[in-house]
């Protein structure tokens, strides 16, 4: 190869990891919703904050009880639900997890 056919190779190489690069960013880019609190849930050591937001998008966190409240809006992935769920039920089953 001579020089001219290298820097060209190598410029062609790196443009299709750059273009590679920037395909797999825009496909893994999750998308999100703005989830408000519905409610929270106190346990010895963790605050659960439970958030609903578009399409029955529902997201827990889970925070220690020393950093305070749970925030009104939070910016959650969204993953719509197909139905409706009851927030007493999702409230039941977090306890569950406790008890057991």
């Amino acid at each position: 190869m001579d020089d001219v056919d290298r820097k060209s190779f190598y410029l062609a190489l790196l443009t299709m990891l750059v273009v590679m690069y920037l395909f797999v960013g825009i496909v893994s880019a999750k998308k999100m919703t703005t989830c408000r609190l519905a409610s929270q849930l106190l346990t010895k050591e963790q605050r659960i904050c439970v958030f609903v937001g578009a399409n029955h998008t529902q997201y827990r966190e889970y925070v220690p009880v020393g950093a305070g409240e749970c925030p009104k809006e939070y910016q959650c992935p969204y993953r719509p639900n197909e139905k409706p769920f009851d927030l007493k039920s999702v409230i039941r089953s977090i306890k569950d997890q406790f008890t057991e």
